[in-house]
């Protein structure tokens, strides 16, 4: 451990693969966590970035989705023969209400109350310009959908698409959606 720590405190130089820039213009600050680097290009003073910082701090998004019938793929090959699937085209579709928020440190938390939805939490990172977040319960028992959600974050808004899948896997979904800042 010691002989780690002894690493760590000596470490000043942080080396990218394949970064265009000299090995002394990328320095990791004293004490800084190891996502936090200062990075300088004329000598002047460094800009700090955070890995996972949402451009411009914190914001808070609302707005719908629609969610409609997903596809599954099962191959026709013989190991395949006896798998059957029937996605349900009658429940879980249509229009439903989200709320998105992103902190300053990159943290995505969100929900939804209603629709086909349901009462879900959303929870995932974001860079200030793309997210990426799971989809689950509030209640792991009422056997709703579950999935991920991909989004690109630009300005005042987040558009992006949910994949889903009730419980059991019986019900594939797709859903888009676009929340604007509050």
């Amino acid at each position: 451990m010691r002989a780690l720590h002894a690493l760590g405190a000596g470490l000043a130089l942080l080396v990218l693969p394949g970064c265009p820039k000299k090995n002394e213009d990328a320095k990791v600050e004293a004490g800084a966590a190891p996502s936090t680097v200062a990075t300088t290009t004329d000598g002047g003073d460094a800009a700090t970035t955070t890995a996972g910082a949402a451009k411009g701090g914190a914001a808070a998004f609302t707005g719908k989705y629609t969610v409609a019938a997903g596809t599954m793929y099962v191959p026709d090959a013989k190991d395949w023969s006896s798998v059957r699937f029937k996605n349900d085209d009658t429940k879980l579709l249509g229009d439903g209400e989200l709320s998105l928020a992103i902190d300053a440190a990159g943290g995505v938390t969100g929900t939804s109350e209603g629709g086909p939805l349901g009462a879900a939490i959303i929870e995932g990172k974001s860079d200030g310009q793309a997210l990426a977040a799971t989809v689950r319960r509030k209640d792991p028992g009422d056997n709703g959908l579950t999935g991920t959600l991909l989004a690109t974050v630009d300005g005042s808004k987040v558009d992006g698409t949910m994949k889903l899948a009730e419980f059991n896997a019986a019900v594939v979904r797709t859903a888009a959606f676009s929340v604007t800042k509050r």
